[in-house]
């Protein structure tokens, strides 16, 4: 029987031998090489997805005869899943789920995958459309879509499952409609960029479609009298170049905010920024906790804004690398300062590859078994991950350097945890870091 190290060999021989590849000669040979590699991926997925049921199967098979509840079982598995793969919780959930339904629901889109003749993300895409139907429905739809699978687009592919769905199951289909409608609406912000983010409501069709409507006439009847002061002079000039974009993301912060106008900010916003980048022309960034970095000229204009009020506070930070310097309380919660710290510090949930927010200070070695309430036992998780920390062989150690997290498993994963604008500092010939400001931005 083949070992996991053979295994290992054999991957590394394979990659050995990509390297070795020459290069194409011609443009139809780099098609064609791209081609074969897609093909292998998409087998290589499916190894993967088979791997991942069995470690489920097997994981289920111990526990049960560990006589531990049903309830129990299987608790953190999605966890263990993305670390493997170098992923989020969430992802590692999403392929986990797939490479059930992949082993078990969906044998045709199995096949398909191990033959390379679709994707992963389009095996994924089945396995999520199907996930709340029933194990009949699902290999029914299995079936049906199985001549499509390669040749149908994400959205396609997406579009044909759904109405087999609600053809095979009309009842069900109205009434999770229904409860869609009640349960899944949410806000989402996320990152987007370049000192951007992306602010999405998931919402029922008809509520989003009447949420677009109302912002369309809006910025249409701010439009007409835009053009009516262009015409008659007394519009200003940069606002006559303004688009009818910018007009839209403008009715729409100042319907959500109440504000006079989209720049007038009136929440809170904590800017972690060099002194150097503060007070004089360096090249660092600013950064903004959970969300990256953005360029510090345009912090700056931030903070020049005559009508924001501004409130500076000094953090002190290690010479050699950047690191924040300790604090400590006596108390079993994190006090306000420690907790701002650690979000300035991991930034985000500092579990390896998990992107979410970080919602509670936590101590790696648990208060009730004797750890302190410190700056050397702090971590800085996601609600998911700190509950998914109390599970069967799980544990996090560490230092305010670096976070270990060992798996039911044995595997480790390590990961540094330095403020990431201190990383941003890679020229080792630079002198050593000094003070970070951090900027509380409010309007007056």
């Amino acid at each position: 029987m083949e070992t996991a190290v053979d295994l290992g060999q054999r991957v590394q021989e394979f990659i050995d031998s990509l390297a070795s590849v020459p290069a194409a000669v011609s443009e139809e040979d780099n098609i064609d090489r791209l081609q074969h590699l897609e093909r292998a991926k998409r087998a290589l997925a499916a190894a993967q997805a088979k791997a991942t049921h069995a470690f489920v199967e097997q994981r289920q098979e111990n526990e049960a005869r560990l006589r531990i509840t049903t309830t129990e079982q299987l608790k953190g598995i999605e966890a263990e899943v993305g670390l493997a793969r170098g992923e989020s919780p969430f992802v590692g959930a999403a392929l986990t789920h797939m490479a059930i339904a992949l082993g078990t629901v969906l044998p045709n889109t199995y096949t398909a995958l191990a033959e390379g003749r679709v994707s992963e993300y389009h095996a994924r895409i089945v396995a999520d459309q199907t996930n709340h139907l029933s194990e009949a429905h699902r290999k029914d739809i299995d079936a049906l879509i199985t001549h499509r699978l390669g040749k149908a687009s994400s959205s396609q592919l997406r579009k044909l499952i759904e109405g087999h769905a609600y053809r095979l199951d009309r009842k069900a289909a109205d009434q999770r409609a229904a409860d869609n409608a009640r349960r899944r609406r949410r806000v989402c912000l996320d990152p987007a960029g370049e000192g951007m983010v992306s602010l999405t409501a998931e919402l029922p069709t008809h509520q989003g479609l009447a949420v677009m409507d109302a912002l369309k006439k809006r910025t249409n009847k701010r439009l007409v009298a835009l053009l009516r002061r262009t015409s008659d002079g007394t519009a200003e000039a940069d606002t006559t170049r303004i688009s009818r974009d910018d007009l839209m993301a403008d009715v729409f912060v100042e319907a959500l905010t109440g504000q006079t106008t989209a720049n007038s900010v009136t929440a809170e916003v904590v800017v972690v920024m060099h002194d150097t980048s503060l007070l004089g022309d360096d090249d660092v960034p600013a950064w903004i906790p959970g969300h990256g970095p953005l360029p510090a000229g345009m912090v700056k204009r931030w903070l020049s804004d005559p009508q924001a009020a501004k409130f500076f506070r000094r953090m002190y930070t290690r010479a050699t690398d950047g690191q924040l310097v300790a604090l400590e309380s006596k108390r079993r919660h994190f006090p306000e300062g420690l907790s701002k710290m650690l979000t300035i510090r991991d930034d985000t949930c500092a579990t390896p590859w998990c992107n979410s927010p970080i919602e509670d200070a936590d101590h790696r070695k648990p208060w009730a078994k004797g750890g302190a309430t410190s700056w050397d036992n702090a971590t800085g998780l996601c609600k998911r991950c700190n509950q998914r920390k109390e599970n069967r062989g799980w544990t996090y150690s560490g230092t305010p350097d670096r976070l270990m997290v060992p798996t039911p498993t044995g595997h480790q994963y390590t990961v540094p945890t330095r403020p990431p604008i201190s990383q941003l500092r890679h020229d080792t010939t630079d002198p050593p870091m000094g003070p970070i400001d951090i900027a509380w931005r409010t309007a007056a």
